[in-house]
């Protein structure tokens, strides 16, 4: 469980020599958080990863109808679809890494990352439990406890719609956070 809490100082001073060095605005606190995104980015592709691996295992080894059901068309597209997620998700995650380590991510990069990476991840998961049926479900699979894990990620460090935002400011250079001022009050 994520505990929130709120801290309110007043009236407080920090000499400079327990001052954090070089950080003097949000705008360097915000660099932290771009890290942070690409690092809670990783979360859900090894979850995918391990959803993706456990699907495929379980197909190849439950028969019905005489066969695995590895053998059934739509089984093979969805298994298909969620390899393909979890390339894409690994290709991004190692691409923001590489704009970090060259000084070239911006906290567009690193949000539009981390809300793609974590809406795949939840296709991904999506389709996983859909292959197990009713099994999907159950606590033996693991696949309801991945939706459970997914859930906070997609939602911290920014949810998806704001990373959106984020990444919408970061393309355009407008922001778009806070809503145009009102003439006047509806009556409704």
């Amino acid at each position: 469980m994520v505990q929130n809490g709120d801290i309110l100082l007043k009236k407080v001073f920090v000499p400079d020599e327990d001052r954090l060095p070089g950080v003097n605005s949000f705008q360097d606190t915000n660099k932290v958080l771009a890290v942070s995104r690409v690092m809670v980015a990783w979360q859900p592709i090894g979850i995918s990863m391990g959803v993706y691996d456990m699907c495929h295992r379980y197909l190849k080894e439950r028969k019905q109808f005489g066969a695995p059901l590895a053998a059934f068309q739509i089984n093979q597209q969805k298994l298909v679809q969620m390899l393909g997620n979890v390339q894409a998700m690994l290709l991004i995650g190692w691409r923001l890494c590489k704009m970090y380590e060259n000084g070239k991510m911006t906290p567009g990069h690193a949000s539009l990352g981390k809300a793609w990476i974590t809406s795949k991840a939840r296709e991904t998961v999506a389709l996983g439990r859909e292959l197990l049926g009713g099994n999907g479900i159950l606590a033996d699979f693991l696949v309801a406890k991945a939706f459970c894990d997914l859930e906070p990620i997609y939602t911290y460090e920014g949810t998806y719609d704001i990373n959106s935002l984020v990444t919408g400011r970061d393309i355009t250079g407008i922001a778009s956070f806070k809503p145009a001022a009102s003439r006047q009050i509806s009556r409704l």
